[in-house]
């Protein structure tokens, strides 16, 4: 039997898809300038991220070894360059990122970042994003982390909620990796993570950059 994913912005949302430049659709972080990120609501106060919604539609089991990592991008092209040199750049940017703020205060945040967090994301502040807690990670850190599948990113037992009648709860029980089916409360039938874009004030190119968020799991039925 196979399992799909259902990748939305909102507990009970549909699928994401947005318009990207090439024609194809996906995740559109929307735009940033040079010393901030995206999305963005307010910088002094750290606000701004894209929730996302993962659950799948198994019904007996979980999908275990839940991962994440980014990779070249796959749809039709429609970047500033090529879908190699976005991914080298995206790359070095995690690698150039000095971890030390998170919002970019000090312009040297680069890269894409996942918080964990789940449903708390909204409520954490300043330490929203912030890279030295268990539940940040930065895609392309030290160049090797994050870049594919031997070095993707566990699914933090942090982001494990589930839905209860719409309204989003924090599992009882979460396991890492491990998202149940749904009516869940004790798996989580929801993993909700957070994305951001920076860019580092001393960025020199302009332009769209496009790559792609690969989402990993196994299931056994």
């Amino acid at each position: 039997m196979s399992v799909s994913l259902l990748i939305s912005k909102t507990l009970t949302g549909g699928a994401v898809s947005d318009p990207l430049a090439g024609g194809s659709t996906g995740l559109n972080l929307g735009q940033t300038i040079n010393g901030e990120f995206a999305p963005i609501l307010d910088q002094g106060s750290n606000l701004g991220h894209q929730d996302l919604y993962i659950s799948h539609d198994a019904t007996i089991d979980p999908i275990r070894d839940f991962s994440t990592y980014v990779g070249i991008y796959s749809g039709v092209y429609g970047g500033a360059n090529s879908a190699a040199a976005d991914i080298a750049t995206l790359i070095a940017k995690g690698q150039a990122d000095n971890e030390a703020t998170a919002n970019n205060s000090d312009g040297f945040s680069s890269g894409l970042r996942i918080e964990h967090a789940g449903i708390n994301i909204g409520s954490l502040g300043a330490s929203a994003f912030l890279p030295s807690r268990a539940q940040v990670s930065i895609y392309g850190n030290n160049g090797t982390d994050g870049i594919d599948l031997a070095s993707a990113f566990d699914l933090h037992v942090d982001a494990l909620v589930y839905d209860n009648a719409g309204v989003e709860q924090d599992a009882s029980a979460p396991q890492t990796g491990e998202i149940g089916i749904i009516g869940d409360s004790t798996l989580g039938d929801h993993a909700h993570i957070g994305l951001r874009f920076y860019l580092e004030e001393a960025a020199p190119d302009g332009g769209i950059l496009q790559y792609d968020f690969t989402l990993s799991y196994s299931f056994t039925a």
